[in-house]
């Protein structure tokens, strides 16, 4: 995983209630996956350091299952599945079984997609800072510089 990935996941889990929180490692596994897909003939530590990032989120969501639930126990025997394929999957770079469990996972992805956009819950992490794409405002005008009017730079050092 690259470092915009990085960011960009440690901003969407930031802001993330609990079902999107599901959705985001969805996400993460995926593209863990889909990253060994990329590497799997040029280089084979980073093939097995992301099969191995992917068997973490997979476990991760195993942990978390709440098991008072039918679909839990249901949900955990895929994830069991996941596991195993990953696991058969470093050893013998058997590229049929990662994309069976990235095709597992989309399917399960759209449906806890879908699940999110039903919680009003709102974000887990509270006094988080809120991104807002655009320039910077001040009184002295818009910019991503600060102004050089002492009276209106807003503390600022010129």
């Amino acid at each position: 995983m690259k470092n915009e990935s990085i960011k960009t996941y440690s901003y969407r889990i930031s802001q993330a209630s609990p079902t999107e929180l599901i959705v985001i490692l969805y996400d993460m596994a995926i593209e863990y996956l889909e990253d060994a897909k990329e590497v799997v003939d040029i280089d084979d530590d980073a093939y097995k350091q992301n099969l191995k990032h992917a068997k973490r989120v997979v476990d991760r969501l195993s942990v978390t299952l709440d098991m008072q639930y039918d679909i839990s126990k249901e949900l955990l025997k895929l994830y069991i599945m996941m596991s195993r394929f990953i696991i058969k999957a470093t050893s013998t770079k058997e590229i049929k079984l990662v994309d069976t469990v990235i095709n597992m996972l989309t399917k399960l992805r759209k449906s806890f997609y879908e699940i999110s956009k039903q919680d009003t819950s709102g974000p887990i992490m509270k006094n988080t800072q809120q991104v807002y794409a655009g320039l910077t405002y001040s009184n002295a005008g818009n910019s991503n510089e600060y102004s050089n009017d002492p009276v209106n730079n807003r503390g600022y050092k010129v």
